[in-house]
């Protein structure tokens, strides 16, 4: 099957014809599209020696069922159409696998009325942001920042939120209009504004969570400066100092993707039925095929993509 791919350790990912993939007690998936993500080109750039190879990119993909390896679920059939997160295998591949029961990996049935593309723009992001939502407590009433949030976590938070009937505050770099059609109600630029202050200074009683999707260690410890004693802090970079931020009465928690105990089926089956309600949108804005998936990584990683990509394999 063709995959975009490393070889060998120090070489650069290609495409290429590799084995198909094989697992025990697993699902085979016919990939339709892959979801791109940070994570993949970082993923790469992580790999060592004794790292499994080749290395297939990416982790986020929708397609078809074509064969239930795994002995222990039944509820999925051959032919469904299905999305997910394969993290032993890799998905820009025309094949990918997902064993049953690995950690923050899933396979979930596409709703009807859901198209691939869509759905595979789902997984990482949209199971981060349902994360973070849940472990803030957001809940009707209250007041939520998301810092970053036109990004693909960011995007989606800010619609789950809302439909839960919080409070939305976006920080943004320059999109202020979008962040106001995903639902914020206030939206800052971090460009032209110091964020936390203006933030501070129209709630001056504080706000209740914030998820926090581009501070570092030192950066994060202002948002202690907006929010409310008993509020919560999530970071999705692993920021986020729970003993300091303690101190002040704020819960914190750094989600990961391996361990966001949303990263499953059921994570899954909710994201899914929240975009076919239309309660949250993809929001894809590029579409490539798998010969230009090297090309696509490297405009995502100098910033060159602006909302969801995804390929079509």
């Amino acid at each position: 099957m063709r995959a975009y791919s490393v070889q060998r350790f120090g070489d650069a990912p290609a495409i290429a014809d590799i084995p198909m993939p094989q697992a025990p007690d697993a699902y085979l998936i016919r990939v339709t599209y892959a979801g791109v993500n940070p994570v993949d080109y970082k993923s790469v750039e992580s790999l060592t020696a004794k790292s499994a190879y080749p290395y297939v990119v990416g982790v986020d993909f929708a397609g078809v069922l074509e064969e239930r390896v795994s002995s222990s679920e039944r509820d999925l059939h051959a032919g469904d159409r299905v999305f997910g997160i394969a993290r032993t295998q890799g998905t820009y591949a025309e094949y990918t696998v997902v064993p049953v029961g690995a950690q923050g990996s899933a396979v979930a049935r596409i709703p009807d009325g859901v198209a691939d593309d869509q759905a595979a723009a789902l997984p990482t992001p949209g199971i981060t942001a349902l994360g973070s939502v849940e472990l803030n407590g957001v809940a009707a009433g209250q007041w939520f920042v998301v810092m970053g949030a036109t990004g693909g976590v960011g995007g989606y938070a800010v619609q789950i939120a809302k439909a839960r009937g919080a409070h939305v505050i976006a920080t943004v770099r320059g999109d202020a209009d979008e962040a106001r059609r995903l639902g914020a109600e206030e939206v800052y630029d971090s460009q032209t504004t110091d964020v936390i202050a203006a933030i501070k200074a129209k709630h001056p009683q504080g706000v209740d969570a914030v998820l926090d999707l581009v501070n570092g260690p030192d950066a994060i410890r202002h948002d202690a400066d907006m929010l409310k004693a008993g509020g919560h802090l999530v970071s999705t970079v692993g920021a986020a100092d729970a003993a300091w931020f303690a101190e002040r009465r704020i819960t914190t928690h750094n989600i990961a993707s391996r361990t966001n105990p949303l990263a499953s089926r059921e994570g899954l089956t909710e994201l899914g039925r929240l975009l076919a309600a239309g309660t949250i949108t993809a929001r894809i804005t590029t579409t490539e095929p798998l010969d230009a998936a090297g090309a696509l990584l490297d405009r995502l990683r100098h910033g060159g993509v602006r909302g969801k990509a995804v390929i079509r394999t």
